[in-house]
């Protein structure tokens, strides 16, 4: 459920202005120390492989912290965005439609416990795009040693058998 005082379309149209949105009072103060971070860490993510993000950050943490990823929900399917981090002072939720929830969950907690929003926004990037582990090729590469191990073995076997008088 969204909180009272949230304003979904407005925090929506922030974020395809600039990647970045703030709701509640004191926008000055968040434009000010905040903001220019924020941008940096957007364009940082979409330089790499993470995707386009969008970064919301409230000015409060709303009764029902779980309202948070309703909020994330809400915002990500009305932009164009690939992935929304919304922040708020007791918490936060992470919502993406391109990185695993697993990807998302492991690198959410460090997150969304430091202080340092900025910071902690880089390092969630970097922390997610580092996450994805490519199973295909991790499966091919053990199937080749597996198949070279049994091809030596065969060899060694055979050479023995080859040496031994009979």
């Amino acid at each position: 459920m969204i909180p009272a005082g949230v304003d979904v379309p407005d925090l929506a149209q922030q974020i395809d202005e600039d990647s970045v949105a703030y709701g509640g009072d004191g926008g000055e103060d968040f434009a000010r120390d905040v903001e220019p971070g924020l941008l940096d860490a957007a364009a940082h993510a979409e330089s790499g492989d993470f995707g386009s993000v969008g970064f919301v950050v409230l000015d409060r943490t709303p009764e029902r912290t779980a309202d948070l990823r309703d909020i994330a929900q809400d915002v990500l399917l009305a932009t164009e965005v690939d992935t929304v981090v919304v922040r708020a002072p007791g918490s936060g939720a992470i919502v993406s439609d391109v990185h695993s929830r697993s990807a998302i969950e492991s690198a959410q907690y460090s997150f969304l416990g430091d202080p340092d929003v900025v910071g902690a926004a880089h390092r969630f990037i970097d922390d997610v795009s580092g996450a994805g582990i490519n199973w295909a090729v991790v499966t091919v590469a053990l199937l080749l040693v597996i198949a070279a191990v049994g091809a030596l073995t065969a060899w060694g076997v055979r050479s023995v058998r080859h040496r031994q008088p009979a």
